[in-house]
């Protein structure tokens, strides 16, 4: 069976299966449950304990209506106690607000009445707020929220104003506001002039009126109000837009003193979605997901299919691999005609870092011009991360952004690089010194693409998932030990897992860790790469990114117990995992040293802090599954950690020369 990944937005996760049928379209079911378990939940408490919490009540106003001795201020908390927690107890509100009139007058009542009332939405609103993270997630999409959101616009505040005075309604639209994250300002200033309409009523029926039964009395006053109060403030804007417009009709055109410019400010919100796919033999005949997922967003927007033009970028390493692809991707999309189409015959390119030099660039620019490649095409790259690395810039720049679908063919693409929403190219001897954030339009991992690859490849990826276990997942880490042998040997089960279970992870952080495009200077899932990252431009990159990646974990978590963050234990548990996988953690290239006599390796710390932008923020092992910033790295500490990793895993053959020329000199 088929194994999908959907990421459903950058906000928001979930594993879902790809058919014909749009599964990122959901109806507004979500919402309406939502409202109506909320209203049941209201309902639930006053039949459970409307009784029970009368007769408190009613003990409570007989015992201080009795007791002189009970001081203002008592009576006063009492009220207001009562009346915030009217949100989530069957409190007899009128009842509380007639004692509250009855006992300290109907101006400091009124008050009482008013604050009790409006902490009561606060609560509701924090109630609701808390509700969407905690099930919102799961009942409603970030769809749906958009939608109750307008829906809450087009219907105004008023709707808001009408609900104070209604039971049960009351309390559901407070906490629905909260639920969509209705603008908390706007909310407490309608609200609050709800409740002022009810404290006055209330005011007014404990002090004056005689009838038996206020309630008609009551909601009227919550309405009048604030529909006076938007009434006059719609009568001034209405004065104020006449007069704007007679100015403007006289063409009187006046100089606008400096001290009266006020900043304008632009806000808008940007939503993305993308799936993340498994599968095997994706152009196998039998094999709909390219086409599905070419096809998912006509769909679902309910266009007429016509064919879809695109074209293919393929990495040199996997036709090398897989002779047969491009010939079984021609018949593909022969097969598929009427629907997906190429554009031209597949681009094939040399991939690895070569690929990410600004000279490459031109050929693909030139490849995609040549075509008349546009915003309604789709690229689609096929080979391992450099490469989708330098097309998904390209794609990003060319026309201003067309779509790009990833088809990753390294274990370490798959699990890692391709999946999340970064590309960039090598440029003046930094890597990934140009590029931007840009999601893809959709990732699909075919599994068979891994079969072809070296070994040396094929554990190289696994690092990245050493590495995402390690600062995230104490669970996933002990997976990995516990089948580190079959993953050495590249099982097909245990490595499939390994690649899902790790694109997930990196997935979650991308998504719900509150900065998908890197505008802060925290990168936990750059664990170990400030030393892998000079490690491949000082070796010409002959070090795979995998491979400096293992090296540059076990250099920081060297660091991190001599610095006193990481027990001598979880050292050895990571360690041995990188070599049970069959990493090699010593590299002759650090070795080298500056003219100082510095080792050169710790130059990468420098050119990671302005990779950040700013303030150094290195990720360090505190415990398997979680991490700590930092942002200083002693030196003294660093040079101790680097002769320690050199100490204990400099290879068998390296350490046998290095003791027979310590024999000839002595």
């Amino acid at each position: 069976m088929t194994l999908r990944v959907v990421v459903e937005s950058l906000t928001h996760f979930s594993w879902a299966r790809l058919n014909n049928m749009d599964t990122f379209h959901r109806t507004g079911a979500g919402l309406v449950f939502y409202v109506v378990g909320v209203m049941a939940l209201i309902i639930f408490s006053f039949v459970l304990f409307e009784q029970d919490v009368q007769s408190f009540v009613a003990s409570a106003i007989t015992f201080l209506s009795e007791n002189t001795s009970a001081g203002f201020w008592l009576i006063s908390l009492f009220i207001i106690a009562l009346l915030t927690f009217d949100i989530v107890l069957p409190i007899p509100s009128s009842i509380v607000a007639m004692f509250a009139v009855t006992a300290l007058g109907p101006l400091w009542g009124g008050l009482n009445i008013g604050l009790g009332l409006s902490l009561s939405c606060c609560l509701g609103y924090w109630l609701g707020e808390r509700s969407d993270r905690l099930l919102g997630a799961r009942w409603l999409t970030h769809q749906e929220r958009q939608k109750a959101r307008r829906l809450a616009d087009r219907l105004g505040g008023g709707t808001l104003v009408v609900m104070r005075g209604v039971p049960v309604l009351a309390e559901t639209s407070v906490i629905a506001a909260g639920m969509i994250q209705y603008p908390f300002g706007k909310f407490l200033m309608l609200t609050t002039l709800a409740n002022t309409g009810l404290a006055a009523a209330y005011a007014y029926v404990g002090t004056y009126a005689t009838i038996q039964d206020p309630f008609l009395l009551v909601v009227a006053g919550s309405i009048a109000i604030p529909a006076l109060g938007w009434l006059l403030k719609w009568t001034w804007q209405h004065v104020t837009v006449s007069e704007s417009n007679s100015e403007s009709k006289e063409g009187a055109v006046s100089a606008i003193p400096s001290d009266e410019i006020q900043t304008l400010k632009a806000s808008f919100h940007v939503q993305h979605q993308y799936p993340v796919c498994f599968t095997r033999h994706v152009f196998a005949r039998n094999n709909s997901d390219l086409l599905t997922i070419l096809l998912r967003s006509r769909m679902s927007a309910g266009e007429e299919i016509r064919s879809q033009g695109c074209v293919m970028i393929v990495d040199q390493g996997v036709v090398d691999g897989n002779p047969e692809v491009l010939r079984e991707a021609s018949q593909y999309f022969s097969q598929h005609q009427q629907y997906i189409h190429l554009m031209a015959a597949p681009m094939v390119v040399d991939g690895g870092e070569t690929v990410k030099q600004p000279a490459q660039l031109d050929a693909l620019y030139r490849y995609l011009q040549q075509h008349q490649v546009d915003r309604h095409n789709r690229v689609i790259a096929i080979g391992g991360g450099a490469l989708l690395d330098a097309v998904g810039y390209v794609c990003a720049t060319f026309h201003r952004g067309i779509k790009l679908l990833r088809m990753p063919s390294t274990v370490l693409a798959q699990n890692d690089a391709g999946v999340g929403v970064k590309n960039g190219i090598n440029a003046y001897g930094s890597k990934n010194l140009i590029g931007t954030f840009c999601p893809p339009f959709a990732v699909l991992n075919d599994l068979a693409l891994l079969n072809s690859l070296p070994q040396r490849d094929k554990r190289a990826g696994l690092a990245e998932a050493v590495k995402v276990a390690a600062i995230r997942s104490a669970e996933f880490f002990q997976w990995l030990e516990q089948n580190a042998q079959a993953l050495n040997a590249f099982d097909a089960r245990a490595t499939q897992y390994a690649i899902a279970r790790c694109a997930e992870l990196h997935i979650h952080q991308i998504t719900q860790g509150g900065d998908p495009f890197e505008t802060g200077n925290t990168r936990p899932l750059d664990y170990g790469h400030w030393a892998a990252h000079k490690l491949e431009s000082m070796t010409q990159y002959d070090v795979r990114h995998g491979e400096a990646v293992a090296i540059g974990m076990a250099l920081d978590a060297y660091y991190a117990r001599e610095a006193g963050f990481l027990n001598g234990y979880e050292l050895r548990r990571l360690t041995r995992l990188l070599e049970k996988l069959g990493f090699t953690l010593w590299h002759p290239a650090l070795d080298r040293c500056d003219q100082t006599g510095q080792p050169l390796i710790f130059q990468g710390l420098e050119e990671f802090r302005q990779h950040l932008g700013g303030q150094l923020c290195i990720p360090l092992l505190t415990a398997i599954g979680t991490d700590q910033e930092v942002h200083e790295i002693d030196t003294g500490h660093l040079l101790f950690a680097l002769h320690t990793l050199k100490e204990l895993h400099l290879p068998a053959a390296e350490r046998d020369a290095l003791q027979a020329q310590w024999q000839e000199v002595g």
